[in-house]
């Protein structure tokens, strides 16, 4: 025992307690700062929990959309907005992952405040942006598909097979770098289902030009020039009103009004089968065909038949806009035969060819996935104008003739609204010619002079769905047969 009395054992106690005293405010100024710091921590996370639950919890997701093998084109997920309340900044950011926001959570801001949303999400966005159309901010259809699709709980099936669009998108882009048109277009069409199979759009000007839910498939419309040639041989034909192998004198002067009528290049002054003048693309030929037909009764009714005067529906509530005709009197019927005077869109083309070749007169290429196949409904019509257009395709390529593909071009010189002048080619074709399974449209707006030559059809967009045609070949559901008759 310690002896107070004693001075060391005195020093000895005091200097104890004192160690003592402070082992106790040691341990007592621990748990006060750990207790502290627990508090802090649970408020933080009380606060922060909050932020992030904040914001409408029973968000519509949209259905999913898919391609034609189910792969993914749009789709909905869960993301964050970021506001911040202290300022009445509505949104300093959206779309943030969660785990964004986890790594700044922590930084104590008590006016920043994280907001659950649902975005809209596109995988293939930069391909496909002229068909799926988009949501607004508050994730509601506003165009096009999506604009459907928000008023359907069901998820989508679309014709579109995303692969075939990905080869054609940079095919078409490849061959427009040197060419330069204001825009392209390239649609693919399965004839058995009428799917669209594939419709890319390449846009080179100012891309807020054009509104972003116009679909140039439907909302857009042209002069075709020579392609409606076909047109006017089958209204002949149909009527019983030439044949085949008759010939007409387009070495005479052919006048609509007081304009003479010209063939470019001028191309014979040897008169012309029916076959040589798609072939050659005469106007003059197309303009004597015409002739044979009573323009109202005959001609004009053999058009809106084929769908050229209508609009066309193409699936999930899309029509596209009305042609537009200047008249079927006078010298105006002699306009149209070669392609002028009657203003259409891609689609009203797709579908008049598509009838014509397959026979079917309720042909209607759709972006919706279909479940019946269509058998062709071949007449002598048909076959004749099949025939017809392989060999105006024909060549001395071997890479066109193995392709067994037949075809019309057609290059129009169209005045647009400010008075300008821009040229349209067009190279509408389907193959195999004489058991047709699928249709194809390529298209190009105002391409650019190359080498001092007159950009045609044929120099342009024709040599392009051969370039298209070679990458996409191996993946059609295609089987070749080798049989080349043209016996007109």
């Amino acid at each position: 025992m310690f002896n107070l009395s004693n001075e060391t054992d005195y020093k000895l106690l005091s200097k104890t307690k004192n160690y003592y005293n402070f082992f106790i405010l040691t341990i007592l100024f621990l748990f006060i700062a750990i207790f502290f710091r627990l508090l802090v921590l649970s408020l933080d996370n009380k606060k922060n929990k909050t932020q992030i639950i904040s914001g409408d919890t029973t968000l519509k997701v949209l259905p999913t959309i898919y391609d034609l093998n189910k792969n993914i084109l749009a789709y909905s997920s869960y993301n964050f907005s970021v506001k911040n309340i202290k300022n009445k900044v509505e949104y300093l950011k959206r779309d943030v992952p969660l785990n964004d926001i986890l790594e700044s959570i922590y930084e104590g801001d008590p006016y920043i405040k994280f907001e659950k949303i649902i975005t809209r999400k596109y995988p293939h966005s930069s391909i496909i942006n002229n068909m799926i159309g988009h949501t607004n901010i508050e994730h509601q259809g506003v165009s096009l598909i999506e604009k459907f699709i928000d008023k359907n709980n069901n998820d989508i099936d679309l014709s579109l097979d995303i692969q075939i669009q990905k080869k054609i998108f940079d095919s078409l882009s490849n061959d427009t770098i040197n060419l330069r048109p204001d825009y392209a277009m390239n649609v693919l069409i399965d004839l058995s289902s009428e799917e669209i199979v594939s419709n890319v759009f390449l846009d080179n000007r100012d891309l807020n030009r054009f509104d972003q839910t116009l679909l140039p498939l439907k909302d857009l419309k042209y002069d075709f020039g020579s392609v409606f040639k076909t047109f006017t041989v089958y209204s002949a034909i149909k009527n019983q009103k030439i044949e085949l192998n008759e010939y007409f004198d387009v070495d005479q002067p052919v006048y609509i009004g007081d304009k003479i009528i010209n063939d470019y290049p001028r191309n014979s002054t040897i008169p012309m089968q029916v076959k040589d003048i798609l072939k050659k693309s005469s106007n003059r030929g197309a303009i004597l065909i015409r002739r044979n037909l009573d323009c109202k009764n005959e001609f004009k009714y053999d058009l809106d038949q084929i769908g050229l005067l209508k609009s066309a529906r193409i699936g999930f509530g899309l029509i596209s806009v009305e042609p537009t005709v200047n008249n079927f009197k006078g010298s105006y019927c002699d306009n149209i035969p070669f392609g002028y005077g009657l203003s259409i869109t891609p689609i009203q083309l797709i579908n008049a060819y598509g009838k014509i070749i397959t026979g079917r007169n309720d042909f209607q290429a759709t972006f919706e996935k279909q479940k019946k196949i269509n058998k062709n409904q071949y007449n002598q019509i048909s076959s004749s104008i099949n025939k017809l257009l392989f060999y105006a395709n024909e060549t001395n390529d071997d890479l066109y003739n193995d392709f067994l593909v037949a075809g019309k071009t057609g290059t129009a010189d169209q005045t647009i609204s400010n008075g300008e002048k821009i040229q349209n080619v067009t190279y509408i074709s389907f193959f195999p010619y004489n058991n047709p399974k699928y249709l194809n449209l390529t298209f190009m707006q105002n391409p650019k002079k190359k080498y001092g030559k007159y950009m045609t059809a044929g120099n342009t967009v024709k040599p392009t769905f051969f370039n298209i045609l070679k990458e996409i070949y191996m993946h059609l559901d295609l089987s070749i047969i080798n049989t080349k008759s043209t016996d007109i």
